[in-house]
């Protein structure tokens, strides 16, 4: 974790050496790290796909042979069998997480000799929360994108799952509290991430669409 810590300091700096402004270094080198991760990232949704197509496969087995127990079992065998090289999603976020955490320590530590960015104009130090509470307003804003890729007609055929709003609101709140109380430079992080993130789940989505269009 140290060497993968120091990596990223030594990229931020490099980064901060080119462009000169501590906002856009944030975005740039949370930027970089996800389009590394790229492959990862879509081999973890492409899982979790797969993850759901063996528990709806399951869920049809159980119901035909729930009273042929012998007959259940060697047919869940199958399926377990079947699907097991493509389940690999939680390794996949085991592999990805050291990343994003020694990005975050490295954000933390950063120092920061000019307290401003060109991004942020409101914003006299990036070390402290922001005090107009903008940032957690537009985080909260970008975090809402997600769900609503479900409503969009492209997407209809996906299944896609119906969203929580309770489960939504609690967490949007919960994040809205953090963001309001860490450093602007740590919401910057957030936002750009969650940004990201938002515009990699359309992509995703836009090529299971043509996937399907192609069967």
């Amino acid at each position: 974790m140290n060497l993968l810590l120091e990596i990223i300091k030594n990229l931020i700096e490099l980064i901060h050496s080119t462009v000169g402004d501590f906002g856009v270094t944030i975005v740039c080198i949370t930027l970089l790290i996800k389009i590394i991760l790229i492959p990862l990232s879509f081999k973890q949704k492409n899982s979790s796909e797969t993850q759901k197509q063996m528990t709806a496969e399951m869920n049809v087995i159980k119901e035909k042979y729930k009273n042929q127990k012998e007959i259940l079992e060697k047919e869940m065998q199958k399926v377990t069998t079947k699907y097991a090289s493509n389940t690999i999603g939680c390794l996949l976020t085991f592999i990805q997480m050291p990343i994003m955490i020694s990005l975050y320590r490295a954000i933390i530590s950063m120092p920061i000799e000019i307290p401003t960015t060109i991004l942020l104009p409101w914003i006299s130090d990036l070390k402290s929360p922001d005090t107009y509470f903008i940032i957690p307003v537009v985080a909260c804003i970008v975090q809402l994108l997600p769900n609503v890729l479900g409503y969009f007609k492209i997407f209809k055929g996906l299944g896609l799952p119906k969203v929580n709003k309770a489960m939504i609101i609690v967490t949007i709140l919960i994040n809205a509290i953090f963001v309001s109380q860490v450093p602007v430079i740590i919401g910057l992080y957030f936002i750009t991430s969650s940004l990201y993130s938002f515009i990699e789940q359309m992509i995703y989505y836009l090529f299971r669409v043509k996937q399907r269009k192609m069967i």
